[in-house]
C-alpha cells in the first residue's frame, strides 16, 4: 500500500516531471556559486532581445571611454511646418522643407559646434555666403499676402563687427503702376543687431513703409545668441527678441501703433534671400515659419529629459540572483539619471510598462530588506535630465551587472535501497543546502536507462516534495526484477533546477525480502 505521504507527494509531480525532465537536462552541473559581471554600454547587442537600444530624446556619442548615451540637443518642433528651415546638419547646406533652393557661394564648411543637431554653418566675410530663393508653393510666392510670421536663428559671431550682414531678403513689387524695390536685413551695429523691412508690409493707400527694430542687448563674440522677429497680423505687433527677452517693438500699421490698419507682409517677385552675405561666425536652426511663435524653444536641452531603454541581457541561468547594478554616468550641475530595472526567468511577452519597472539607484543593494531579485532576464530604462539652465547633458558610458547563476543542487550523498515484496524502498542523505524544495527519484531496468515504468507513484523521474525528505517507497514493482535508482535534488527555481544524480543502486523486490 502507498502510505499518504507517498500518495500527496505523486499528485504533485505527475503534471511537473514530464516537462522539468525533458527541460532541464541540460542545466549546468552543480558546484558553488560564483558572481559574474555584464558589462554593457550604448554599442552592446543582445541576441535574446527582440529590440536593440531604443532612444527617445537620446542620442549615442563619442565619450572618452567608448559610446556614450547622452540627450539629444534639438530645438522644439512647433505645429506649424516651417516655410524654410536650414538645420545645417548634412554636409551640404538644404532646406529641410523642400520649399526653397540653396547655392552655396565660396568655401562653405560644416562645423561640428552646433547649438543643435549635428552641425552649423560656418561662414567666412566675404568669401562665402548662401542664396535661397523660394519656390511657387512658398509663402514668399510673388504678390500673395501673408499673415502671421517668425523669423528666427541661432548666430555665433567671431568679431561681431559694425556693418556685418547676418541676412538680406531683396525683391520687387509692383506698386500701381510702378515697381518698388522690397528689402529684409538683420545686420550688426555697434554690437547690437538691427532688423529692418523696406517695402515688405503693404500699405494699401501705396505708400512706401519702413519699419526698424534694434536690440538694446549687446552680441557678444564667441557666444551663441538667439534672435526671433515675429509679425501678428491681427493686431500688426513687430517685435524682436534676442535670448527669449523683448528688445525691440513696433507695429506695422497706418500709425505704427496698436491702433490702426495693420499692414500685411507682400511679398514681390524675383525675390532672393542672401544668408551671411558679409558675416564671419556660425549660423544655426534658421527658420521662417507662417505662424507667430509665441514661446521660442532657447534650451539645448528640454526640462523634460528623454530616455533610453536597453536590449534584453540574458543573465545565462534561470533564477539567477542579480546582486547589483553600477554605472559610470556623469551628472553635471543638476543633471541626474533616474535608473529602472526588470526581470523575470522569461522575456516573453514583455510590453513596455509590463512588467513594472522597479526603480533602483546604481551601486546601492538591490535587495534591501527582501532577497536579491531574480531571473534569468534583464531590462533596464534610464531617464536623462539635464541642469537647470538647460544647458548641459548627463552622460551613461558603462553599466555594470553583477549577477549570481543559480547553480543546480549537489547530489545526495549515501542513497540505499531495501526491497520488500513488489516493493523498494529508498532512502538518502538530505541536501544541506538552502534552496532545496525537494528531490528527484529515477528508476530503469538498466545501468543509467532511468525510463522505468510500472510504480504505482508513477513512471520514472519521480519528485519528491519537501527539502528534509529522505526516502520514498516505490510499490508495484514486479518481484525477481533488478531495478536500477539514482536520485537528485531540485531547487526553488521556476522551473526547477535538477542536480546531479546520486551514485546508482540496485535492487531487486523479492516476496522473500525482509
Amino acid at each position: 500500500m502507498m502510505d499518504s505521504r507517498d500518495r500527496s507527494n505523486t499528485f504533485f509531480v505527475r503534471g511537473l516531471a514530464v516537462a522539468a525532465a525533458l527541460s532541464l537536462a541540460a542545466v549546468a552541473a552543480p558546484g558553488p556559486c560564483a558572481e559574474e559581471t555584464l558589462s554593457v554600454n550604448a554599442a552592446t547587442v543582445s541576441a535574446s532581445s527582440p529590440r536593440q537600444w531604443v532612444f527617445d530624446g537620446t542620442a549615442v556619442v563619442a565619450g572618452p571611454i567608448g559610446p556614450d548615451i547622452e540627450l539629444r540637443a534639438a530645438a522644439s518642433e512647433d505645429a506649424t511646418p516651417p516655410d524654410l528651415y536650414l538645420s545645417f546638419d548634412g554636409e551640404a547646406p538644404a532646406d529641410d522643407s523642400g520649399r526653397w533652393g540653396v547655392d552655396v557661394v565660396g568655401p562653405y564648411a560644416r562645423s561640428a559646434k552646433a547649438r543643435f543637431g549635428a552641425g552649423a554653418g560656418s561662414f567666412k566675410a566675404p568669401d562665402t555666403k548662401l542664396t535661397l530663393q523660394p519656390k511657387a508653393a512658398t509663402s514668399f510666392a510673388p504678390d500673395q499676402p501673408m499673415r502671421d510670421l517668425t523669423l528666427e536663428f541661432w548666430v555665433k559671431p567671431t568679431r561681431a563687427d559694425s556693418g556685418e550682414i547676418v541676412l538680406l531678403w531683396k525683391a520687387n513689387r509692383r506698386n500701381g503702376k510702378s515697381w518698388i524695390p522690397q528689402q529684409i536685413s538683420c545686420i550688426i551695429l555697434r554690437n547690437r543687431v538691427v532688423f529692418g523691412f523696406i517695402n515688405f508690409f503693404a500699405d494699401p493707400d501705396g505708400r512706401q513703409t519702413t519699419f526698424s527694430l534694434q536690440g538694446t542687448q549687446a552680441i557678444v563674440p564667441g557666444t551663441w545668441s538667439h534672435h526671433l522677429v515675429r509679425f501678428d497680423s491681427s493686431t500688426g505687433l513687430l517685435e524682436y527678441l534676442m535670448n527669449g527677452e523683448v528688445e525691440a517693438v513696433t507695429y506695422a500699421t497706418s500709425t505704427k501703433k496698436q491702433a490702426g490698419a495693420v499692414f500685411n507682409p507682400v511679398p514681390g517677385g524675383s525675390g532672393r534671400l542672401e544668408l551671411a552675405p558679409n558675416f564671419t561666425g556660425l549660423i544655426d536652426e534658421f527658420r521662417i515659419v507662417q505662424d507667430f511663435i509665441e514661446e521660442p524653444a532657447l534650451r539645448r536641452y528640454p526640462a523634460a529629459g528623454g530616455s533610453a531603454v536597453s536590449p534584453i541581457f540574458d543573465l545565462g541561468a534561470t533564477n539567477s540572483a542579480i546582486l547589483g547594478i553600477e554605472a559610470t554616468a556623469r551628472t553635471p550641475g543638476e543633471a541626474a539619471v533616474h535608473w529602472r530595472y526588470r526581470a523575470g526567468d522569461t522575456s516573453a511577452g514583455w510590453r513596455d510598462d509590463d512588467p513594472e519597472w522597479v526603480p533602483f539607484v546604481p551601486g546601492a543593494d538591490l535587495a534591501g530588506d527582501r532577497a536579491a531579485p531574480r531571473g534569468r532576464y534583464l531590462q533596464l530604462r534610464m531617464e536623462l535630465y539635464p541642469d537647470a539652465a538647460g544647458e548641459r547633458s548627463p552622460a551613461v558610458s558603462e553599466i555594470r551587472i553583477r549577477h549570481e547563476q543559480d547553480r543546480a543542487p549537489s547530489p545526495p550523498s549515501a542513497a540505499r535501497a531495501a526491497p520488500g515484496d513488489n516493493r523498494i524502498a529508498i532512502s538518502w542523505t538530505p541536501v544541506s543546502e538552502s534552496d532545496i524544495e525537494g528531490y528527484v527519484v529515477y528508476y530503469g531496468l538498466s545501468s543509467g536507462d532511468y525510463f522505468g515504468t510500472g510504480a504505482s507513484e508513477g513512471p520514472s523521474p519521480i519528485f519528491v516534495r519537501g527539502a528534509k525528505t529522505a526516502g520514498l517507497t516505490l510499490h508495484g514493482l514486479k518481484n525477481g526484477t533488478l531495478y536500477f535508482i539514482a536520485v537528485a535534488a531540485y531547487d526553488g527555481a521556476n522551473p526547477p533546477h535538477i542536480g546531479e544524480s546520486s551514485r546508482e543502486i540496485s535492487s531487486r523486490p523479492s516476496r522473500a525480502s525482509p
